[in-house]
């Protein structure tokens, strides 16, 4: 699974000293990222991409002090920071610096190092906070980051609320039944893909409660035996998908809500012969839902899912909710 926490140092503590940052940034002991246009930069490298990363001397200064720069932590004991731009890197770098590639990171993970596109979800999402954020949700007026991006704080002085970054939890559940396992569709999913059961957990409820609801509401089966089995950060744009298995108490499918175009159970007989085929495509082999499967579907008697899903690895990976 990717975008879990790998390769950097978070140094949260570092967030409000001011001074040790904005010093790390004028002195040049630091790399910058860019996000533009919801994109992540990169640069080509032997095995696919990795993250552009460009010393704050890159910049020139009087356009330097004019970014919203993000602390993300430390990479090899160098601070990293994420810059947000409005307009394209190329207009912001000095003369002889050559701008970074930008791709979709759904598009790109297949191509990335773990710990690459572990930075980059988390600078991602971190860019869909600030960008959905910029007024109060009290008062409607505008708000400034504050504690080198992981605050913005309310410039009504009559309400100076603080905002944080947040994270959406959602379940998502592999779905047993004997021999079979449950798999929905969405309408907007690429022809004859299936996924694993997922939703937002609700206030007030429980995750393992959210699993029971969400199945309910999505296929009408009725589910005992809920275990944890992982969680996965996704960046899609800010969840914290929580994995499951479950046990099913029914087998009559029945949709009841629009949230799926199709939902049905698959045999691991059905698996081995539509996975290769290419009849059945499964999710992405880097998404806590291709991991819930394989922990399912992996036993001696069986070859193991990914020698079967020979093309899964260059499957980019959809919503998983």
């Amino acid at each position: 699974m990717l975008y879990v926490q790998s390769g950097y140092v978070r140094q949260s503590l570092h967030r409000r000293r001011q001074s040790y940052l904005k010093n790390c940034l004028d002195t040049g002991q630091a790399q910058l990222l860019f996000i533009f246009d919801r994109k992540v930069g990169v640069v080509r490298s032997e095995n696919g991409f990795d993250i552009a990363l460009f010393g704050p001397d890159r910049v020139p200064r009087d356009r330097r002090e004019m970014l919203q720069a993000v602390f993300l932590g430390e990479l090899d004991g160098t601070p990293v920071f994420s810059i947000a731009c409005e307009e394209h890197p190329r207009n912001l770098l000095g003369l002889g610096c050559q701008p970074p590639l930008f791709v979709e990171l759904r598009q790109a993970t297949g191509m990335l190092a773990a710990e690459s596109a572990s930075l980059l979800g988390y600078a991602l999402a971190m860019d869909h906070w600030h960008r959905s954020h910029r007024f109060c949700g009290a008062c409607g007026s505008l708000t400034a980051s504050g504690e080198s991006g992981h605050m913005r704080i309310c410039t009504n002085p009559d309400c100076e609320r603080k905002h944080f970054p947040r994270t959406d939890p959602a379940i998502i559940v592999l779905v047993a039944n004997n021999d079979a396992c449950l798999l929905g569709r969405k309408r907007e999913w690429p022809d004859r893909r299936y996924s694993t059961i997922a939703g937002f957990v609700e206030p007030g409820e429980t995750p393992e409660q959210a699993v029971q609801r969400e199945v309910f509401e999505e296929t009408g089966i009725h589910v005992a035996n809920i275990k944890y089995f992982a969680s996965q950060p996704w960046p899609f744009p800010g969840s914290l998908m929580l994995g499951y298995h479950a046990g099913a108490l029914s087998e009559t499918i029945k949709l009841h809500d629009d949230e799926l175009q199709d939902a049905r159970w698959y045999t691991r007989d059905e698996i081995l012969d539509w996975v290769p085929s290419g009849r059945l495509l499964l999710p992405s082999q880097i998404s806590i839902a291709y991991s819930l499967l394989e922990e399912w579907f992996n036993r001696d008697d069986v070859p193991p899912l990914r020698e079967i899903d020979k093309q899964g690895q260059h499957r980019a990976p959809i919503t998983q909710l």
